[in-house]
């Protein structure tokens, strides 16, 4: 994240990977945003200014030209530098806490202003990316034939590729591919959706690229629905793991280089759901969950007086799934209940109504609310 060492606040409301920290944090990116901060204290000021303005610009305004849009943030920085200390000439910056810092009121004041170049800048940008064939899966720079399959069909098409994977393609998708891999990266290029069904090979990734997101694979199925109509992409894991980032992530090159997974990381039943406008990637559960151990090791879900704490163990490692909760809270509530025929959030509810708790899902997790419970 060099790039950033001499990022101005306007340079920060602009970055596409610092917008989707902003907008929508996951653990990865808050790793990798506060070790930078950390090393760089210098633009603490710059990066929370940058975040007050970002988080100011969410509601919807009626589309205006670039020209406007570059006279109002134009306008906009000038005010706050105007009004803001920390823009004062020949004057040591002054630290604050954390969200404290006098800029937030000024930045509050010019949020409306803000909000009208956002939407703007957006619907300009998608529209450049459209006129600029952001679309178009050409391999750049490579003497690479790609072969096209596109089902115009109204069944799924099965695609086989060279190196034994198999790709069942839903109607009206569109997926291009070498006809030989002979790279060190295996990579294909989708648009509309697809299950993957990968041959394990570590030593050459495979890479799906829809529309800004990057699903990076060593060996797993999948699947990726990438509309062109659509402003969401998502990826869901049915075995193995994956990785996730966006194409505007500025370590792209490192996460997509390293042998191993990195990014926003996927296990079976989590999906990511990225929207492309936002830059924005929320990480959740699939709709229905399903058990991910081998029929001989799944266990019978019969708990009779059973500690609450076994049950959720049980049930999370059959579904591949954390369930987090306080284990000495809710060690000594018994569970009586038989769970075989129900669905994974049946389970979960049956079993939070019999010990007084609730739950929630979390960052692809799902996490145990409880005050206890009577025994």
């Amino acid at each position: 994240m060099d790039r950033y060492n001499h990022y101005t606040v306007e340079d920060f409301v602009w970055d596409v990977f610092f917008r989707q920290w902003v907008l929508s944090p996951t653990r990865e990116t808050d790793i990798a945003w506060n070790e930078w901060a950390e090393n760089n204290p210098e633009k603490s000021d710059a990066i929370q200014q940058a975040r007050s303005i970002v988080l100011s610009m969410r509601l919807n305004e009626p589309e205006i030209s670039e020209p406007e849009i570059r006279e109002v943030i134009n306008r906009t920085l000038s005010r706050i530098r105007t009004h803001s200390p920390e823009f004062a000439p020949n004057e040591e910056p002054v630290k604050r806490p954390f969200y404290r810092a006098m800029w937030l009121q000024v930045a509050a004041s010019v949020a409306f202003l803000m909000l009208s170049a956002w939407i703007g800048y957006s619907f300009y940008n998608k529209k450049e990316a459209k006129q600029s064939g952001e679309y178009t899966y050409a391999d750049a720079g490579k003497d690479l034939l790609l072969v096209e399959k596109v089902n115009t069909t109204s069944a799924n098409m099965l695609v086989s590729l060279s190196d034994g994977s198999k790709i069942t393609l839903s109607p009206k998708g569109r997926i291009r591919y070498p006809e030989q891999f002979v790279d060190a990266k295996r990579e294909v290029y989708l648009e509309g959706e697809a299950f993957f069904e990968i041959s394990k090979d570590p030593d050459h990734p495979f890479f799906v690229y829809a529309h800004g997101l990057i699903t990076k694979v060593l060996g797993t199925s999948f699947r990726i629905k990438a509309y062109e109509l659509s402003d969401e992409v998502t990826v869901e894991v049915k075995t193995g793991r994956v990785s996730v980032f966006a194409q505007s992530d500025p370590d792209v090159v490192e996460k997509a280089s390293n042998r191993e997974l990195e990014g926003v990381v996927l296990n079976p039943n989590q999906k990511i759901i990225y929207t492309r406008e936002e830059v924005r990637m929320i990480k959740t559960l699939v709709e229905k969950p399903e058990i991910v151990l081998p029929k001989t090791e799944v266990p019978q879900f019969e708990f009779e007086d059973t500690p609450v704490s076994e049950a959720f163990v049980s049930i999370g490692k059959a579904y591949g799934i954390d369930i987090l909760f306080d284990e000495e809270l809710l060690k000594g509530c018994p569970l009586t209940a038989t769970l075989d025929n129900q669905t994974l959030h049946e389970k979960l509810t049956i079993i939070c109504k019999a010990v007084e708790a609730s739950y929630e899902i979390l960052d692809g997790q799902v996490v145990i609310h409880s005050k206890g419970c009577r025994n």
